[in-house]
């Protein structure tokens, strides 16, 4: 029995605590037809029912918020920048008013059509996407989304020296900020991965907030530096879906905490 299986199981016996005012920040990559990406229709499903069901806000406004309503409260991200952003997701969610954060490689975001980048498997890019260009990039930040840095060239900074570490945050923070002329203010760790040094590094760069992907509601103790996320897979069903915004496979957290994907 595969993985998916297990948690569906797990999940039916997993304790569900009142949390109707949870905070959660969900995690996609890319929409669309991709071998690795969300189906649009899954995508469109997903959102209709956050919509009648959650309050969808943008990233600043959830960390901000108490939360003393009856429902959960939800931030959408993107990680990496794949123009199914921009044709996809984009209009899905600017027909229902929702703004979303995109986590940008930056070194993956070319200035025209004709320069547009290829997704690279060995960066650990998704399988048979392109990239954001800067124009669709404007566009996305115009229209309310926060553009976040996700590094330059999409590597595990644990595994690199200082002197790359610091290129990898500050160039990309300045090749945002330039190219939008707005603060960059959000990182999310490449690969998931991070250690106190690079957690150091991120707020020395000026960065006020780091996403990680630890399975997990947002706290009122949650780190800044790192903020957990819930990972929506293109194999997950809509009950699925609903399942982990609810908290009913909160229990993948744990796994997490275990295998040091919150702290090391």
């Amino acid at each position: 029995m595969n993985t998916l299986h297990w948690k569906r199981l797990f999940s039916r016996y997993y304790p569900l605590l009142r949390q109707r005012s949870r905070k959660i920040i969900l995690l996609y990559h890319s929409i669309g037809d991709g071998p690795w990406a969300v189906s649009e229709n899954a995508f469109r499903d997903q959102i209709e029912w956050l919509k009648n069901n959650c309050d969808i806000l943008p990233i600043d406004d959830l960390l901000k918020s108490k939360n003393n309503k009856n429902k959960p409260e939800v931030a959408i991200t993107f990680d990496d920048g794949y123009a199914s952003l921009y044709q996809t997701a984009f209009p899905i969610l600017q027909s229902k008013n929702i703004t979303a954060t995109v986590y940008l490689s930056a070194g993956c975001i070319s200035d025209s059509d004709s320069k547009r980048q290829q997704s690279n498997q060995l960066l650990g890019h998704y399988l048979g996407e392109t990239f954001l260009i800067w124009d669709e990039v404007r566009l996305l930040e115009k229209n309310g989304w926060e553009i976040g840095s996700h590094g330059v060239n999409h590597i595990d900074l644990t595994m690199q020296s200082n002197a790359t570490i610091k290129t990898e945050l500050n160039l990309s923070k300045e090749k945002i900020e330039n190219k939008l002329g707005k603060i960059c203010r959000h990182f999310a760790y490449t690969f998931a991965k991070h250690d106190k040094k690079i957690r150091n590094e991120v707020a020395s760069a000026g960065y006020q907030y780091a996403a990680a992907a630890q399975h997990s509601r947002l706290k009122k103790n949650s780190d800044p530096f790192v903020l957990p996320r819930l990972n929506i897979d293109k194999n997950y069903t809509l009950e699925d879906f609903k399942n982990i915004v609810l908290g009913k496979w909160d229990f993948i957290g744990i796994v997490h905490y275990f295998k040091g994907l919150q702290h090391s």
